[in-house]
C-alpha cells in the first residue's frame, strides 16, 4: 500500500505563472528605454504609461498595471514590450484568453520575440491547448536555443502527455546546457520512472529504473536538502525490491523534513517488511501524531490506526 508522490518541478516558473520571465523583462525594459522614475510630464507618453505599468506590476497591483499598459498600447500600437507586459498582467489575473491575444499581438510585431513565444506557450498550456503550447515552446527555442526554462517546461509537458521519449531527450538536452540544476535531474528521473512503468521488456524496464535512480541521486548531490528527490528515490527502490535502499531513502527524506507524512507512512510498511515490528510500530505512531493535523491525511490515518492495532495485537478503534 505504498503511497506515490511523484510531481514535476518547473524551472523558471512560479506556482501561478511565469513571473521569472515577466519580471526579468520588466527590469530590462526600465533600463533599455532609459525611463527615469522621477520623469514628469504634463501629458504622459506611452513610455511613461509603460513605466507606471511596470511599477504597478512589480508591486503586485496587476489590475492597475493592466489599465496602465492599455494606455501605453493605445498611444503606441506597435509597442511590443507593452503588449507583452499587458499579457503578463492578464496572466497574473488568470485572464488567459486576453493574455494570449496580447502575446499574439506582440508576435505580429516581432515574430522572433522569444519571450512572447515562451509566455504564450505557458498560457496555452494553462488552457489545455497542449499541442499549440508545444509549438510555441519550439518557437522559443528557435530564437533562443539555450533557453533552459523553455526546454524544461516543454519536457514536463511532453511527459504529461505521455510522449516520454521526447521528454527524456529534451531533459537530456537541457542537462547538456547546464548539468548543475537539481530540478532538471529530478524531473528526468520522474520521466524514466514513468516510462519504466509502461514497458513490458524486463531488461529495458530494469535499465530505465537504474537511470531513474541515478537521476534522483544526482539531484540529491546537487541539492542535499531535496527531500522530494529522496522520497522518489525510496519509491524507485521499492519498485526494484531494494528494501534497504528504500528505508535509507525515506530516512534521509525525514532527516531533512522531520514531519513528512507520506514518508512516515511508507516507512512504517517498509520496517514491517524488513521484519522490524518495533520500528514499524514506532513509525506508525509518529505518522499518526503528524498526520492527524491534516484533513487530507484523514483516510490514511484510519488505515494507520488499524495497522498499528494489528501489529500490537489489539482490536482496531476508529480514530476521531
Amino acid at each position: 500500500m505504498t503511497r506515490d508522490l511523484a510531481d514535476y518541478i518547473t524551472y523558471g516558473v512560479d506556482a501561478e505563472r511565469s513571473a521569472f520571465m515577466k519580471m526579468q523583462l520588466v527590469a530590462a525594459l526600465l533600463v533599455a528605454l532609459g525611463i527615469c522614475s522621477h520623469a514628469i510630464a504634463q501629458e504622459k507618453t506611452p513610455e511613461e504609461w509603460f513605466r507606471n505599468g511596470n511599477e504597478a506590476f512589480i508591486e503586485g497591483a496587476y489590475e492597475k498595471a493592466i489599465g496602465l499598459f492599455q494606455k501605453a498600447v493605445v498611444g503606441k500600437d506597435d509597442f511590443k514590450e507593452a503588449w507583452y507586459n499587458l499579457g503578463a498582467a492578464y496572466g497574473q489575473t488568470r485572464q488567459y484568453d486576453k493574455e494570449i491575444e496580447c502575446y499574439r499581438k506582440a508576435l505580429t510585431l516581432d515574430p522572433g520575440y522569444a519571450r512572447a513565444h515562451y509566455n504564450l506557450a505557458l498560457a496555452l498550456e494553462d488552457g489545455g491547448k497542449f499541442e499549440d503550447a508545444l509549438a510555441e515552446y519550439r518557437e522559443t527555442l528557435k530564437a533562443e536555443p539555450q533557453a533552459m526554462d523553455a526546454l524544461v517546461n516543454m519536457a514536463i509537458l511532453l511527459a504529461r502527455v505521455d510522449r516520454l521519449d521526447e521528454a527524456i531527450e529534451t531533459y537530456l538536452k537541457a542537462i547538456g546546457i547546464d548539468d548543475g540544476v537539481a530540478d532538471v535531474h529530478y524531473n528526468l528521473g520522474l520521466a524514466y520512472g514513468k516510462k519504466a512503468a509502461v514497458v513490458d521488456d524486463a531488461a529495458v524496464r530494469d535499465e530505465l529504473q537504474k537511470k531513474e535512480i541515478a537521476a534522483y541521486e544526482k539531484a540529491m548531490e546537487l541539492r542535499p536538502t531535496f527531500y522530494k528527490a529522496c522520497y522518489n528515490l525510496a519509491l524507485a527502490n521499492n519498485r526494484r525490491g531494494d528494501l534497504d535502499g528504500e528505508i535509507a531513502a525515506y530516512e534521509k527524506a525525514l532527516s531533512i523534513r522531520r514531519n513528512y507524512p507520506e514518508a512516515l507512512y511508507n516507512l512504517a510498511y517498509a520496517w514491517e517488511e524488513k521484519g522490524n515490528i518495533e520500528k514499524s510500530v514506532e513509525t506508525w505512531k509518529q505518522y499518526i501524531e503528524v498526520a492527524s493535523k491534516y484533513e487530507s491525511e484523514k483516510p490514511f490515518v484510519e488505515i494507520a490506526n488499524k495497522e498499528l492495532q494489528r501489529l500490537q495485537g489489539t482490536p482496531a478503534t476508529e480514530s476521531k
